[in-house]
């Protein structure tokens, strides 16, 4: 019987296959180990946070109801209903508790003691149940016996809590041994793969390694150019007929290494240089050897005004071809525009082929303006239609230069601000050369990374709020606040909402702003109403973007905010510019309704300055107008700006609007708005914007916002 031929695929599935199956074995233990380590320490969590959730509220109970029955037995005006509904309620918190807490480390049982010490404490005092009935008199003499029972009950429910906290300890044990024995399964494991990584290197350095040695020099060899190189067969396994398919190969290769490196570096369609040779070019211009455009040192020998240029052309409406004549003939208008622009440069120019429609020029700029010779030669050559098919076509480029100067690091430098210009000059127009200007690349750039980090600047945490005072002008009182959104940008500082607001809208992060605005302003006013000092009905007013009215994902977004009971949506003022309003569909009626039926109300900011129609303004769910600061500019001795205000006054009493006047910063438009009987005003004559902790503390002081008679704002205002 003939020997079996030696076979590399046999013998190293073998060795694998071992290798595999310590592997797999090694990560099923893992990911087992792993897995009923963390179930178990998650479960553990779970049952200790679901008993300290438990024991609070009951905790929480148990101290309100002291409270009432406190109340109670001093006489205090409390309901007693309430008081008996409010004991039902600590009673079901009580059999809630002692479904939830476990039967283990006397958690149960001590939760049962606390509610007979509970009720005994109440019994005693006559405040359970029928007995509320018959509690007449003060009877504060009992109160310090009756908090004393509490105390008892609560310091049952703190031996709950630390029972249920060695419960944990006694679980995150458990789930550390149980990771000592995973780790000691893996350590086995691994041991036993190394040890059999060791074997088979040994094993692969003798039958592997060498030969695949002798390939490699071969294939040195091949790289170098010596195509004469063969490799000697010394083995009758897979690696002998691979080196027997290397000297074959080794044999064609030399006919096709001609024809294979002009198809690297040209374009097939067009035959000319193709993006890699044009990466090499420019290379070239920039390396150690080349020229500095300024004739510094340290760029090699060169002509001092030796400046390269480079030329992006992009074809304008290039879709239209391949939609009306097809494929082939966009392949046609491409052959004939290649040949065209090869008759517009010199010799030693490079023109390339970047893809699509899309061409280069490398431009050798000697005297400073070949490179727009260069354009005006291609523009003049477009003039002649093209033949395509007996179709005869106007064709036009944009067309996008930069040149090589001090401050162009590299290549792909000279490449963006070349592809910049080409980008300018296609959005201006189309059929335009455009020459790279640089302060225009950098507005693009400033806006490119601001559009990038306002996506973050909310989950960031980057966003304040300033809060501006609207005073009632008649008494001086602060009737509310309207929010006011800044960006604390990590590198650029403070922006105020004209630097980053249209660009939101732009990106439709508008719609995450504007939620986190709403709901951060409503709870904080809602926190300073609950402050001492502070107006019950002091309301706060946010601004909305057209985006947010038109999208119905942004007005769910809002509708969940104002839906929450924290943001008390009665006390929230919507602001909407006119100009806003003019923009939607159906004048923004259906998306207000939509927000007032959650009991806000909705403001007309700007008024004044947008083109509603008072028919417009009449089925408007307004029910504030906001006037337009430029209608106070001129005040008071402005008299058509004057009559103008009282027009929009008369307007708003007989629709029954309140007004809000914005912009107040002298006192003479203040006066003036007094007597005209505007409602209310803002304005830095009265309050700048503040930060939350200095409004809060305005608030809290009570202070009137009534300047002095001829007290002016200052001139930077603030």
């Amino acid at each position: 019987m003939p020997a079996r031929p030696r076979s590399l695929q046999r013998e190293w599935s073998r060795a694998f296959t071992l290798v595999l199956v310590a592997l797999v074995a090694g990560a099923a233990v893992t990911l087992v180990g792993v897995r009923v380590v963390t179930d178990h320490m998650q479960h553990a969590a779970a049952q200790h946070r679901d008993e300290s959730e438990a024991v609070a509220e009951l905790r929480a109970g148990l101290d309100a109801h002291e409270q009432a029955g406190l109340q109670l037995l001093s006489a205090g005006a409390v309901d007693p209903s309430a008081f008996l509904q409010q004991q039902k309620d600590v009673s079901a918190q009580f059999d809630a508790a002692a479904g939830i807490l476990p039967v283990a480390y006397g958690m149960r049982d001590a939760v049962r003691e606390a509610r007979t010490a509970w009720q005994e404490g109440l019994s005693a005092h006559g405040l359970w149940g029928s007995q509320v009935a018959s509690l007449h008199g003060n009877r504060v003499a009992e109160a310090p016996a009756f908090a004393a029972s509490g105390a008892r009950a609560r310091a049952l429910l703190a031996n709950v809590r630390r029972a249920s906290l060695d419960a944990l300890d006694d679980g995150v044990a458990h789930g550390a041994e149980l990771q000592r024995m995973v780790s000691t399964g893996r350590i086995a494991l691994f041991a036993l793969a190394v040890g059999g990584v060791f074997l088979f290197r040994r094993r692969m350095t003798r039958y592997l390694m060498r030969p695949v040695e002798g390939l490699y020099r071969g294939v040195v060899k091949l790289q170098s150019g010596d195509y004469s190189h063969r490799i000697s067969v010394v083995r009758d396994d897979e690696l002998g007929q691979l080196a027997e398919a290397f000297n074959s190969m080794a044999a064609t290769v030399h006919d096709s290494h001609l024809e294979l490196t002009f198809r690297a570096t040209h374009d097939p369609l067009t035959g000319l240089a193709n993006r890699a040779v044009l990466a090499e070019r420019l290379a070239a211009v920039f390396g150690p050897g080349a020229p500095h455009p300024e004739g510094k040192e340290g760029f090699g020998a060169g002509r001092s005004d030796h400046r390269e240029g480079l030329l992006i052309i992009d074809v304008d409406d290039f879709k239209d071809v391949n939609d009306s004549l097809g494929h082939e003939g966009g392949d046609a208008l491409l052959i004939q525009l290649a040949q065209r622009l090869r008759g517009c440069v010199r010799a030693h120019d490079l023109v390339a082929r970047l893809g699509g429609d899309e061409f280069a020029i490398v431009v050798m700029d000697d005297c400073g303006t070949a490179t727009d010779d260069v354009a005006g030669r291609i523009q003049d050559a477009l003039r002649d239609t093209f033949s395509i098919d007996e179709v005869r076509l106007k064709v036009s480029v944009s067309m996008g230069a930069a040149q090589r100067g001090a401050g162009t690091a590299d290549p792909a430098e000279l490449m963006r601000q070349a592809d910049f210009a080409m980008y300018m000059a296609k959005h201006g127009g189309k059929g335009r050369y455009q020459l790279f200007d640089a302060r225009g690349y950098d507005e693009m750039t400033f806006r490119a990374a601001l559009r990038a980090d306002l996506a973050t600047a909310v989950q960031a945490g980057q966003l304040r709020l300033d809060y501006q005072p609207v005073v009632n002008l008649g008494t001086g009182e602060i009737a509310g606040v309207e929010a006011l959104v800044r960006w604390e940008h990590p590198t650029l500082g403070r922006l105020g909402p004209a630097d980053f607001i249209p660009l939101a809208e732009e990106t439709g992060e508008i719609g995450s702003i504007g939620c986190w605005v709403l709901d951060t302003a409503s709870r904080h006013v809602a926190g300073w109403r609950r402050s001492p000092g502070t107006a019950g009905d002091l309301w706060v007013s946010v601004n909305l973007s057209t985006l947010q009215l038109s999208s119905d994902r942004n007005l769910a977004a809002l509708e969940r905010i104002l839906a929450h009971p924290a943001s008390q949506a009665d006390k929230v003022i919507l602001e909407v510019t006119e100009s806003a309003l003019a923009t939607s569909a159906d004048g923004g009626v259906a998306a207000l309704n939509r927000l007032k039926s959650f009991g806000v109300r909705i403001a007309i900011d700007d008024f004044g300055t947008g083109f509603s129609s008072l028919s417009t303004l009449a089925v408007l769910p307004a029910d504030i107008l906001k006037i337009d600061r430029a209608f106070l500019s001129g005040l008071p001795g402005d008299a058509p700006a004057t009559a103008m205000l009282e027009g929009i006054l008369e307007v708003a009493r007989k629709l029954d609007l309140a007004v809000i006047a914005e912009g107040i910063e002298d006192s003479g438009q203040l006066d003036l708005l007094r007597s005209l009987g505007c409602d209310m005003g803002q304005g830095f004559l009265l309050a700048s914007p503040s930060p939350s902790p200095v409004l809060e503390a305005l608030l809290a002081s009570g202070a009137l916002l009534q300047p002095p008679a001829g007290l002016d704002a200052p001139a930077n205002g603030v």
